[in-house]
């Protein structure tokens, strides 16, 4: 049963306030859900208090909405790889109910696909026999499971219908779930940020629209869309794959779906669908045109849902954006529908086109200037554009202390002191976030290499600035440099002084 449907057997609705709140989603995209809050038909509370919080157990093969032939023909496909198998042991492995694979098993059993193995002592009929039962695949079985395989070889938990996931991703959207700031802070409490940066995050959170974090490269743009993931708390349900047109379509990915247990309280529920985090997908520089799209395996003749469908209901961030295999403008015009309405159409081979639900916070984080990568058409589509530049003297040292504690270094005031006057005030060199780590972690090296209990020394701040630095023009050797100035605490950023800290003159 679809939303509106359960709005009107409830009665939360009449027939006239949901014709008006289908026309609104019409004509300004969305969910319905949506619509029905924007034009004060129901409250935030009501609506929760409608939905269900647990995808319910079906207790009959109309309320799967899969066709039992599919059905029976996975439960043949996964005899095929079985020995032998008990009811339960199918039951476990399609994540149905054990009475609807009972029928399955019997509709197949009448085919002369499954023989029976009957337990000795027990009575023809019982219910323990019903339990203790085993059944194995025949050799006519074989035959046409094989045939089965030529088809889709996919042998996975039972699919949903595409009808049944929209209502869930409709459901437990990401704009439903508000980060206020105690929380955001709570999830970037690992990092050092600046208190102003993460009240402009916030509310670019709330707002459910694509965000741009840009800014020079090594300041924890990717760590914070990272930390933004973690941010959301509530946990939605993904199912193991779709069922469209007759074609399955995995869903479920072990890399970017995290199970979250479930409260001892917590009924029991629908097991094609896995209790989950909200998704966070990264997608980097191997991002192609055809991540975007379906993925059909010629070999196994099943599809891998793309990533943005993968992020439904969570965070899906794209690093390094405008350094992908597909060019910026591509991957833009490929979503400027999605990002308007809300939804994407997928294509199967057959050349058949469905809807998907489009629900993603997306970040786009880049070191590039924006205006480089997109036009006015698109920028004005990502609400939010959100600048992260390098970091303060007093940033840096905060995280260069957590960084010794963290590796179990002293921490030493004259080093720092010794380090920012002749690394950075010398050759005017900005201070990023992460350099205090990379330096660090070859300190360690090097003291792993020559067998040592790692020391913070002037001369290991030297072999690791030296390493890891590029010089910077005109200079060839640091050595030659002048000695540092008497009273180094300054770092010129541009025309701009920053004056250091008090904790490291």
């Amino acid at each position: 049963m679809n939303l509106a449907d359960h709005l009107l057997k409830s009665e939360a609705l009449t027939p006239q306030q949901l014709e008006e709140a289908v026309r609104h989603q019409q004509k300004c995209g969305g969910f319905l859900a949506e619509s029905l809050l924007e034009l004060n038909l129901l409250t935030p509370e009501g609506l929760t208090r409608l939905m269900p919080a647990y995808p319910p157990i079906p207790h009959a093969f109309e309320q799967l909405g899969v066709p039992k032939w599919l059905l029976a023909q996975l439960l043949l496909k996964h005899a095929y790889f079985m020995e032998s198998f008990s009811c339960l042991d199918m039951a476990q492995a399609l994540k149905l109910p054990e009475h609807l694979v009972e029928v399955l098993i019997e509709y197949l059993k009448e085919k002369r696909f499954l023989n029976a193995k009957s337990r000795n002592g027990l009575a023809k009929g019982s219910a323990v026999m019903s339990i203790m039962l085993r059944y194995s695949i025949s050799e006519l079985g074989k035959g046409h499971a094989e045939m089965c395989m030529d088809l889709n070889s996919y042998a996975g938990p039972a699919p949903v219908s595409l009808n049944d996931y929209w209502e869930w991703v409709e459901s437990q959207t990401i704009h439903r779930e508000k980060v206020d700031k105690k929380r955001l802070q709570e999830a970037c409490a690992e990092y050092v940020y600046a208190e102003e940066l993460l009240d402009k995050v916030g509310p670019a959170i709330n707002s459910g629209r694509a965000m741009f974090l840009f800014g020079p490269s090594g300041n924890g743009k990717t760590v914070l869309a990272r930390c933004i993931g973690e941010a959301f708390e509530e946990p939605i349900f993904i199912p193991y794959a779709l069922y469209v047109h007759g074609q399955i379509v995995r869903l479920y990915d072990e890399v970017n779906h995290r199970p979250a247990d479930a409260p001892p309280e917590a009924p029991r529920h629908d097991e094609r669908w896995v209790r989950c985090h909200r998704p966070l997908v990264i997608a980097g520089g191997e991002m192609t045109e055809d991540n975007m799209e379906l993925k059909y395996n010629p070999t196994l003749k099943y599809y891998e849902a793309p990533h943005h469908l993968r992020a439904n209901n969570g965070v899906y961030i794209i690093d390094d954006f405008g350094r992908q295999k597909v060019s910026p403008q591509q991957l833009l015009n490929r979503w400027m529908f999605p990002l308007e309405t809300r939804q994407d159409f997928l294509s199967l081979r057959t050349g058949q086109q469905f809807a998907v639900p489009f629900d993603q916070l997306i970040i786009f984080c880049t070191n590039l200037n924006p205006y480089s990568l997109a036009d006015e058409a698109f920028l004005r589509r990502i609400r939010h554009k959100i600048y992260i530049g390098y970091v303060s003297p007093d940033q840096f040292v905060e995280i260069f202390q957590r960084t010794c504690k963290q590796h179990g270094l002293e921490y030493d005031q004259e080093m720092i002191r010794y380090l920012l006057a002749r690394y950075y005030v010398q050759v005017s060199r900005p201070l990023c976030a992460c350099h205090p780590r990379d330096l660090l972690e070859m300190v360690l090296d090097r003291a792993r290499y020559f067998g040592r209990e790692p020391q913070l020394t002037i001369q290991e701040l030297d072999n690791a600035c030296q390493n890891y630095f590029v010089k910077a023009l005109g200079i060839t050797d640091y050595d030659a440099l002048p000695q540092p100035p008497p009273s180094p605490w300054q770092v010129w950023e541009g025309q701009k002084a920053i004056v250091l800290p008090q904790n490291c003159r």
